[in-house]
């Protein structure tokens, strides 16, 4: 961060991390903890995020919006990623999560699409 004068105005990145700080301070080098208004997962990755939200014992997301898009592994070689996708689609239904599936598009041009707020994390 750069030291702000009394009348420069902040950028967007300052005014959006400043709206959604919950824990410490805007300081360069501090850690800061932000709410989060939207998630965004893939196939890649997804599986173990809600592996993780599972073992965490959640039982609902807690963001405005939660999105998981099958969008890169597609190859439907053997039985992995396909059952992958069917336990993607079963773990949205328990932890509140949007589905978008095989076909429906690329996760990041899509969800900012439909989704895409200014002023939104």
């Amino acid at each position: 961060m750069t030291k702000q004068t009394k009348n420069q105005p902040r950028n967007v990145a300052t005014k959006l991390i400043e709206s959604h700080l919950v824990s410490g301070t805007m300081k360069a080098g501090e850690e800061i903890g932000l709410k989060i208004d939207q998630t965004l997962t893939q196939d890649a990755t997804g599986t173990l995020v809600m592996l993780e939200l599972e073992a965490m014992g959640l039982g609902q997301v807690k963001t405005e919006l939660s999105a998981q898009y099958v969008d890169h592994n597609l190859l439907q070689t053997d039985n992995r990623n396909p059952d992958d996708h069917l336990f993607l689609r079963s773990a949205c239904e328990r932890f509140g999560l949007w589905f978008s599936p095989a076909g429906s598009g690329v996760s990041h041009p899509v969800h900012m699409e439909r989704f895409g707020k200014p002023g939104k994390t």
